[in-house]
C-alpha cells in the first residue's frame, strides 16, 4: 500500500493516507525549543537550555496519543470531526499531511469545510506557532465552531510527586491569552511557565482538562464540544488544557484565518514579549518563510545525482537535515559523548566550522585525566549511566578530529585550547592524547581494553562492573584510535608521537588477534570472572557484528580474512532490514553480562537491527571492497514506507525473533547516530570523495548495477563536479586531463579555481 511520496524536489514527503503502519514524525526545532508532530498532530514537545533539558510543553516521547487536536463542529446538524483524523475517528472526505523541513501542513475536507492548519517551530522562541486557515466550499452560508486543543504538562520530563499540587492555569480576555504555571518550588527560577495566545479573539476557553472533557474522560469527543460551548474554566491543582472556541459564521467561499502561539516562558513579560513578535499573519508568514530559505540553505551546496530516486531524496535532503537535528538536539534528552564526536564527524561534510564547535564541546567535559563521561548536559533528568565508566567514550575524540583535519586541511586547528571540566586546559591535539593515554593505561591480564560498565552498547554493564573485564571491541576501537593519531602525528611531524603510538598498535594487534579470536571470528569480551561473551561455546549472543566489522576497519585483519568472516556470521545475522546486532538473542538474564540479557529478544541491541552498528558494517564491507555487499547493507537499513518515515533514519528495526507481531519496524525514529555514519558512507565510500590531509582522492564504490552517477561536493572552496560511468579501463580526466591516480591536491586555503570537472570511468574489472 502507498501511503505517501517526496513531492517539492524531495523538500517535502506529502502523506496521503491517515494510517501508515504507525505515526509518522516531523522534527521541528530550533536551539531551545523542539516539537515532534506526527500526521495526526501527535507527538511531544520540550524546552532545553544550555544546562539540559528542563520541561516539556506537552506530550511525552513514547505516549502515542495526540497532545495537539483541532476539532470542527457545525453548528447546524451538530456533526463534529478533527482535522487530524485519528482523533475524533469521523471518515474525512479529503486528507493530506506534508512534512517539511521545519514545518508540517495538514489539508482536510468533510462537507465542504475546508481546513489548513500549518504549525512551525521560531527561529529563536521556545515555542510552536499553528496557523488555522478555514474555507467555506459549501455553496451556502455555515455557521462552524473550531476548537484549537492542547493537552499542557509542563512536568519537567519525570513527572514528579505531588505535580497536581503545584500547577494551574488561568485566562486573560483582554490579552487573548491562556497562562500555564508550574509554580513547584523546586522549578521557580526556571521556564516552567507557559502559554497560549490567539490573534483572533476567542469566544470561549477551558484550562481544566476534567471540565473539558467531562464524563466521557477522552478526546474522542470530548463533552464540552459535543454540546457546542466549552466552560471557561481555569485550572487550579489539576490537569490542565488549552482549549479555545472561535465561533465563525461563513458565508460561501469566505475563510478565515487563526494563529495560535504557544510557548514556554518565565513569566507573563516574556509571554508579552513572544506574543509582540507573532501578533499577526504578516509577522508570522515572515519567519516561516524565512525558516524555510534558512533550512534549505543549510542543506549546502553538495548534491548527488543516482539512479536510486529515494537515496538521492534522502542524501541531498533529508540526512543532511537530520544530521543538523543531531548537532543541535543530539539524542533529545541528554547529550552522549560518544553521539556528539561521531555526530561531529558527519557534519564536517556540510558545515566543518559547526562540527569544530562540537569536538570542543566535547573536550570541555574531558577530565584532565583523559577520562571522558558517557554524558553530559544532564541536569534535569537522571541518566543513570551518565557517572559511569563507559570505557569506549575517549576512543571518539580523534574519530572527530580526524574527520574535520581531513575536511578543512588546517593543522592549525590542533593548537586552540579548550579546558577540562574538572582543572586546567590544553591543546585540542594533547586532548586526543590524553585520551589515548588513558585508555591505554586502563587495560587487564590479556593487554586488553578493560570494559568497566560497557562500550558503545550500553547494555553490557556488567562485564566489566569490577574492574575485571576487557572488551575485544574496545580494544579494536583503541587499535583504530592509535593509527588514526598516528597519521594525524605524522601529518604534524610528531615523529615520537607517531612511533609511540605505532608500537602501541602492533602490541595491542597482537593481543587481539592472540585472545579475541575464536576459530573463525572475534568474540566480544571477557567478564570479570574470566569468561568470554560471543564465543562459539556461548549458546547465546555467539556472534556480535562489531568486533568483525571493525577489524577490518582498523587494519587488524584484511579484506580476505573478513570475507571469511562473513561466511559464517551473515547467514546468521542478516535480514530484510539489515544485520542483527548479536546472534542468538540473549533469552535468559546472565547477571555476569548485565541489561541486554533482560532485554526482550529481537529489540534494543539484544537481536534487533541496530541501524548503527549495521553503518560501522557498511564501512568495513567498503572497506573490503565489498561494493555490492555494502549497497545492499545501505538500503536495507534506509527508511522506506514499509517500516518507518521514509524520510528519516531510525535507530533501529525489531529484529526477526521478537514475539511482538510486527517485526521489521522502527519504534524510535530521527535520533540516531546512524545518519552521521550514512554521510560518510554515502560520500566518502560510495560515492568515493575520499579526503585526506592535502587534497582528495576519487574512489568511487557505486554498486555493479550502476551505469552512471554524478555528484556535486563542495571541499575548501571549490566545488568538484564529479561524474562516474563504467567503461573498458579504468580512467580518470580532471578538466579534460588524464590522471592515474584521481588524486587532487587541494591546500587549506583552497584552489584559485572555484570549479573543477571530474570524470571518472570505472573499468571492468571493478564490478563487484
Amino acid at each position: 500500500m502507498k501511503y505517501g511520496s517526496f513531492i517539492n524536489n524531495g523538500l517535502e514527503y506529502k502523506i496521503t493516507n491517515p494510517q501508515p503502519p504507525r505515526d509518522w514524525f516531523n522534527m521541528l526545532w530550533n536551539p531551545t525549543y523542539l516539537a515532534s508532530v506526527g500526521q495526526n498532530l501527535n507527538g511531544f514537545s520540550l524546552y532545553q537550555n544550555e544546562a539540559g533539558v528542563l520541561t516539556n510543553l506537552f506530550g511525552k516521547q513514547d505516549d502515542r496519543s495526540a497532545p495537539r487536536h483541532i476539532y470542527i463542529r457545525d453548528n447546524e446538524t451538530k456533526e463534529v470531526w478533527s482535522v487530524s483524523p485519528k482523533t475524533t475517528g469521523v471518515e474525512l472526505d479529503n486528507y493530506s499531511c506534508t512534512h517539511g523541513l521545519g514545518y508540517t501542513t495538514l489539508e482536510s475536507k468533510k462537507n465542504g469545510i475546508k481546513v489548513t492548519f500549518q504549525i512551525f517551530v521560531p527561529r529563536k522562541e521556545a515555542g510552536e506557532i499553528w496557523s488555522l486557515n478555514v474555507l467555506n466550499e459549501s455553496s451556502r452560508p455555515r455557521d462552524i465552531s473550531v476548537f484549537s486543543v492542547a493537552k499542557v504538562i509542563l512536568d519537567g520530563v519525570n513527572l514528579t510527586y505531588g505535580y497536581n499540587s503545584a500547577v494551574d492555569g488561568y485566562h486573560d480576555t483582554e490579552k487573548q491569552r491562556l497562562f500555564f504555571r508550574n509554580r513547584s518550588v523546586s522549578v521557580m527560577t526556571e521556564k516552567y511557565r507557559a502559554f497560549t495566545y490567539t490573534d483572533v479573539p476567542f469566544d470561549h476557553f477551558d484550562i481544566s482538562r476534567d471540565v473539558f472533557l467531562g464524563h466521557s474522560l477522552s478526546f474522542e469527543m470530548p463533552e464540552c464540544i459535543v454540546k457546542g460551548q466549552l466552560s471557561d474554566s481555569d485550572a487550579s491543582t489539576e490537569y490542565m488544557v488549552s482549549a479555545l472556541q472561535h465561533n465563525l459564521n461563513l458565508d460561501d467561499g469566505a475563510e478565515q484565518r487563526i494563529n495560535i502561539v504557544m510557548g514556554i516562558v518565565f513569566d507573563e513579560a516574556e509571554a508579552d514579549e513572544f506574543t509582540a513578535l507573532y501578533a499577526n499573519s504578516e509577522r508570522i508568514d515572515a519567519e516561516l518563510e524565512t525558516i524555510k530559505k534558512q533550512n534549505i540553505a543549510r542543506l549546502g551546496l553538495s548534491e548527488l545525482n543516482t539512479p536510486d530516486a529515494d537515496f538521492n531524496n534522502l542524501f541531498n535532503v533529508w540526512m543532511k537535515h537530520q544530521l543538523h537535528l543531531m548537532a543541535d538536539w543530539a539524542r533529545f534528552y541528554f547529550k552522549g559523548y560518544r553521539d556528539t564526536l561521531q555526530d561531529a564527524a558527519g557534519v564536517t561534510i556540510i558545515d566543518p566550522d559547526r562540527a569544530l564547535k562540537m569536538l570542543e564541546k566535547a573536550l570541555e567535559n574531558q577530565k584532565n585525566s583523559g577520562f571522558c563521561p558517557r554524558a553530559f548536559r544532564v541536569s534535569s533528568m537522571e541518566v543513570a549511566a551518565a557517572d559511569k565508566h563507559y570505557s569506549d567514550s575517549p576512543s571518539w575524540i580523534s574519530h572527530a578530529t580526524y574527520s574535520i583535519l581531513r575536511e578543512t586541511g588546517d593543522l592549525s586547528m590542533l593548537d586552540r585550547v579548550v579546558a577540562y571540566s574538572d582543572s586546567g586546559e590544553d591543546t585540542i591535539w594533547n586532548h586526543n592524547l590524553k585520551a589515548l593515554d588513558f585508555l591505554w593505561n586502563d587495560r587487564g591480564e590479556h593487554g586488553l581494553a578493560l570494559i568497566r560498565h560497557g562500550d558503545w552498547n550500553d547494555l553490557m554493564d556488567r562485564v566489566g562492573a569490577e574492574g575485571k573485564g576487557e572488551g575485544v571491541w574496545m580494544s579494536i576501537a583503541l587499535a583504530k584510535a592509535l593509527k588514526v593519531v598516528e597519521e594525524i602525528a605524522r601529518w604534524k611531524g610528531d615523529t615520537k608521537i607517531a612511533t609511540q603510538c605505532a608500537e602501541r598498535y602492533h602490541e595491542i594487534k597482537a593481543n587481539i588477534l592472540k585472545y579475541g579470536w575464536d576459530e573463525d571470528h572475534f568474540i566480544y569480551a571477557y567478564t570479570d570472572a574470566g569468561n568470554k561473551v560471543g564465543d562459539n561455546a556461548s549458546e547465546e549472543g555467539q556472534v556480535f557484528i562489531n568486533p568483525q566489522s571493525w577489524a577490518v576497519l582498523a587494519g587488524i585483519i584484511d579484506a580476505e580474512k573478513y570475507e571469511d568472516i562473513m561466511k559464517k556470521v551473515e547467514p546468521m545475522v542478516d535480514t530484510p532490514v539489515g544485520p542483527v546486532h548479536n546472534w542468538p538473542p540473549f533469552t535468559k538474564y546472565n547477571k555476569d553480562i548485565g541489561s541486554i540479557t533482560g532485554i526482550p529478544q529481537g529489540n534494543f541491541t539484544n537481536g534487533n537491527v541496530y541501524c548503527h552498528a549495521a553503518s560501522f558494517k557498511i564501512a568495513a564491507d567498503y572497506a573490503a571492497g565489498r561494493n555490492d555487499k555494502a549497497f545492499e547493507t545501505f538500503k536495507r537499513i534506509l527508511p522506506s514506507e514499509e517500516k518507518s518515515e521514509p524520510y528519516a533514519q531510525p535507530n533501529s528495526y525489531v529484529g526477526p525473533s521478537a514475539l511482538r507481531k510486527d517485526r521489521h519496524v522502527s519504534d524510535d525514529p530521527w535520533r540516531t547516530g546512524t545518519v552521521a555514519w550514512n554521510m560518510l558512507n554515502c560520500f566518502d565510500n560510495l560515492l568515493g570523495f575520499k579526503r585526506t590531509l592535502k587534497g582528495v582522492t576519487i574512489q568511487p564504490q557505486i554498486p555493479s548495477f550502476w551505469n552512471t552517477v554524478s555528484y556535486k561536493r563542495v571541499f575548501r572552496g571549490t566545488t568538484f563536479n564529479v561524474t562516474i560511468k563504467r567503461g573498458d579501463i579504468q580512467k580518470v580526466l580532471v578538466d579534460g586531463k588524464e590522471q592515474t591516480d584521481g588524486f587532487i591536491e587541494v591546500p587549506e586555503s583552497g584552489l584559485i579555481k572555484k570549479e573543477i570537472a571530474i570524470d571518472f570511468q570505472i573499468g571492468k574489472s571493478n564490478t563487484n
